[in-house]
């Protein structure tokens, strides 16, 4: 039984209370709390009308994310009921899978971590501290059906795959120029759309390579597995909405207060491929099909998997969320602007905690592919 559980229960607690005479188990505020009151804010910077305004609906916004979550949703007994409290008390310990009407704080956080309580605490994980810390004995050793790794190999694998697909990128980029330039082609686009697929196929080719060396070819084979289609298909329209309001509302409005947003990226170089339905349909395989398998193959798949067996599950999502956006770095086109990269990293973190919740790499190939899809669709359909 929980320590902080054992108290109350025993009255050692009954006279330490937080704030509106609440007693607590676990730690206040959890992730899900400051979620909320983040939201709260966000929500007040826009429909605010100056900074004065801002900060005073901030304060009270604040304060009732605070009181609703302190009251409703964290884990507490409010020991003031006496009687009513014991009642509690016991139902929960008694049976560990009962839940009553009302009793929403074990509702949304659980007892003993429950699968509830994980989504309201974000990872389940009770300390900040702990999510940076590797901890071998709970530590699933069979992440990616590897043997454990020293953190130097592992980073020292990763690192060379990344460059390795970056330095594919633009080979197969400065490949596709020369070939133009050579033989003068006329259908710039046409080629340059088809090369583009091939540099998917390319990265597939190194990915089974690397797994071939590790002898560890039937990995991608185990990242396809069909998750709980009913929640899987929930977190893919949560977290493709989350996506979109990140970075299309606040993270666009930040870079452009702070840089200035880049110029629209132009898909062509001949104005009339536009209309091309066979260059559209390159256009279409390759964003929505061809990019988000085989990136989430290597970024929320191999890198991922790599990256959990040395260190926590949250490091890894960052981690490779930064991964991810610096491969959408273009320095020869604007070495400075960074604004793909920032997106990208957004959604690489958002993709990476839906394939970990999920346990497949299925929902986060389809987030990717809405994300890009409705790129396509919005520029050249709509």
């Amino acid at each position: 039984m929980n320590e902080d559980l054992q108290l109350v229960s025993q009255g050692e607690n009954q006279e330490v209370f937080g704030p509106f005479g609440r007693s607590f188990i676990g730690e206040f505020p959890t992730r899900g709390t400051l979620s909320i009151i983040a939201v709260a804010i966000l929500f007040d910077f826009f429909v605010a009308g100056g900074w004065i305004s801002f900060l005073l609906l901030s304060v009270i916004t604040i304060f009732l994310a605070i009181y609703f979550c302190y009251n409703y949703i964290e884990p507490h007994f409010n020991s003031r009921i006496g009687v009513e409290r014991e009642k509690k008390l016991s139902r929960i310990t008694k049976d560990p899978n009962h839940l009553a009407m009302g009793d929403i704080g074990r509702l949304l956080h659980g007892y003993g971590k429950s699968a509830v309580g994980q989504v309201w605490d974000l990872s389940g994980e009770v300390h900040l501290a702990e999510l940076f810390e590797n901890s071998s004995e709970q530590k699933d050793l069979s992440i990616g059906n590897w043997e454990l790794e020293s953190k130097f190999k592992t980073w020292l694998k990763i690192s060379l795959t990344w460059v390795a697909i970056f330095v594919a990128k633009y080979f197969v980029l400065f490949g596709t120029g020369v070939l133009i330039w050579v033989l003068d082609i006329q259908s710039i686009d046409l080629v340059a759309w088809t090369s583009v697929n091939v540099q998917y196929l390319i990265f597939i080719l190194i990915l089974v390579i690397i797994l071939y060396l590790e002898d560890n070819i039937e990995y991608i084979s185990n990242l396809f597995v069909v998750p709980d289609i009913k929640k899987s298909a929930l977190l893919v329209i949560l977290v493709s909405i989350l996506d979109f309001i990140l970075v299309l509302l606040v993270y666009t409005w930040l870079y452009d207060q702070i840089a200035g947003l880049p110029a629209d990226e132009a898909f062509f170089f001949e104005a009339s491929s536009a209309n091309d339905p066979l260059i559209l349909l390159l256009l279409f395989v390759c964003l929505a099909i061809a990019a988000p398998l085989v990136e989430e193959l290597f970024f929320r798949g191999y890198f991922l998997d790599k990256l959990r067996n040395v260190h926590s599950d949250t490091f890894a999502i960052i981690s490779t969320g930064i991964l991810f956006g610096f491969l959408h770095w273009e320095p020869i086109f604007g070495f400075w602007d960074l604004y793909q990269t920032g997106a990208a990293t957004i959604g690489g973190f958002l993709y990476a905690w839906l394939r970990i919740k999920t346990g497949s790499l299925w929902p986060s190939i389809a987030c990717h592919s809405i994300w890009n899809g409705t790129i396509f669709l919005f520029t050249f359909l709509i």
